[in-house]
């Protein structure tokens, strides 16, 4: 098992890039080679629900075009395989990709913060080329700093005095225009900074939808005032959906948040749902040839898992020795038939049980309670490999016997009632040890005991 959990780490971010295990490297190209068309001042939004790997996605984009344009701090070896990956070579994206200058804004970990504008401000002159002098410091602190070392560093780097930028952002509400230009000609001044010879600055602004309402509008709405530069392109990754609800609770219910967006957003992308068998076999340590292994990506494609889920989902299971079921001890009492029924049925169950705790707590908890059959019908309708078992007449009887169905039926024509019978003998009506009577009850005991005890619910 290679992770918990996978989170953004500069490792994590480039071992994903170039083994892909999200199945995006076409979608990234797709995106970088989008950026290189953009003229002018303009705003994106990639939308996707909170876990789909939003944060990966653009920070695989940072690291690329950090790399292209030696911002980075890779060594030679490890650079040599981002500038290698496949899709660069093709429509000399490459080449294209020279002159895109990037910068990464996490919102949601400045969000602490009444001013917005400090923050990104921060951020921008540490990637400046004289930012390098300026040590780093906590956001609190960036106000005193400019006043600090506005007219000794500040006015002599940039040409500009930085006394009345300070007054502006002073007073927030301030509509008097020479302050406003001055602040203006101050980010214009640190942007062509960071983009030298006709350059463009690509922006990235993350996790704005985890944001307090009263920060995010304040970012947005200067972004919007301040940031209006031709060779800027901002790139926010947000739920677009819960930034709408955010916004919409800041200005009052009536509000129409989605609109707002509307209107600040150019372009709006909806990432792409992971690959999440390709995503399962990165992160798993098991051999994929195995039944349950089978039932695990059915379990993942069921629930459209998203890529936190399949994270979760994979360690939940790692615990899971499934191969040593088959040896319990209680199975010597059942014929070689009974053995692999009781063995498909728990393969199907566990790790089913697994993606419905992760998914939904709620549905989880009826389901164990004898109310949620449906969603197992559902599941195991399409689940080939629970079925197969039963291709062998010997076996075909034994489940019949077991599920209380005629012996001339049709397996076939029966999947239905033999999945309601299944659920009622587990989680309807269990059976418990003083209720065993015969060798039927006894099986469903077994298997019900089992279930129990890997899962430990009772």
């Amino acid at each position: 098992m290679k992770s918990i959990e996978l989170l953004p780490t500069k490792e994590n971010i480039f071992n994903t890039l170039i083994d892909d295990p999200f199945g995006r490297d076409e979608e990234i190209a797709s995106f970088l080679n989008l950026l290189t068309t953009i003229e002018g001042h303009f705003v994106i939004s990639i939308d996707g629900k909170w876990g789909t790997g939003k944060t990966f996605f653009i920070k695989q984009c940072e690291l690329i075009l950090n790399t292209i344009n030696d911002t980075n701090k890779l060594t030679t070896e490890n650079k040599e395989k981002i500038l290698h990956l496949p899709f660069l070579s093709k429509e000399s994206l490459l080449g294209k990709l020279k002159g895109q200058n990037c910068v990464y804004f996490d919102a949601w970990a400045n969000d602490d913060y009444e001013k917005p504008i400090l923050a990104i401000l921060n951020t921008l002159i540490s990637k400046c080329s004289f930012g390098k002098t300026m040590p780093s410091v906590d956001l609190t602190q960036v106000e005193n700093l400019i006043e600090e070392m506005g007219n000794k560093f500040f006015t002599n780097k940039l040409g500009i005095s930085v006394k009345p930028i300070l007054e502006t952002l002073k007073r927030p509400g301030s509509k008097e225009a020479e302050d406003q230009k001055s602040l203006h000609d101050y980010i214009e001044k640190i942007i062509n900074n960071l983009t030298p010879d006709g350059n463009r600055l690509i922006i990235f602004i993350d996790e704005l939808d985890r944001c307090k309402p009263s920060f995010a509008v304040k970012l947005l709405e200067q972004i919007k005032h301040y940031f209006l530069l031709n060779n800027v392109t901002f790139v926010f990754t947000t739920n677009i959906l819960e930034l709408s609800e955010t916004i919409s609770k800041f200005y009052g219910n009536n509000f129409r948040g989605d609109k707002y967006l509307t209107r600040f957003f150019d372009l709006s992308l909806k990432l792409s749902l992971i690959d999440p068998q390709q995503y399962y076999s990165y992160l798993s340590s098991k051999d994929s040839s195995y039944i349950y292994e089978k039932n695990k990506l059915a379990v993942i494609k069921f629930f459209n898992m998203s890529m936190r889920s399949v994270g979760k989902f994979v360690v939940s299971n790692e615990l899971i020795d499934y191969h040593s079921l088959e040896g319990n001890n209680e199975f010597r009492l059942f014929n070689e038939a009974e053995a692999q029924i009781a063995i498909d049925i728990e393969w199907m169950i566990i790790p089913f049980l697994f993606g419905l705790r992760i998914e939904n707590k709620k549905e989880e908890n009826l389901f164990l309670t004898g109310q949620n059959e449906i969603t197992l019908q559902q599941y195991v309708l399409t689940l080939e490999s629970f079925w197969n078992f039963f291709k062998y007449t010997g076996i075909q009887q034994s489940l019949k016997t077991l599920c209380d169905i005629n012996k001339e039926e049709k397996i076939e024509e029966n999947k239905k009632l033999i999945i309601k019978r299944i659920y009622n003998q587990l989680f309807v009506s269990p059976i418990g040890r003083n209720q065993v009577a015969s060798d039927k009850d006894r099986f469903w005991y077994v298997v019900r005991q089992q279930i129990e005890n890997t899962l430990n619910i009772s």
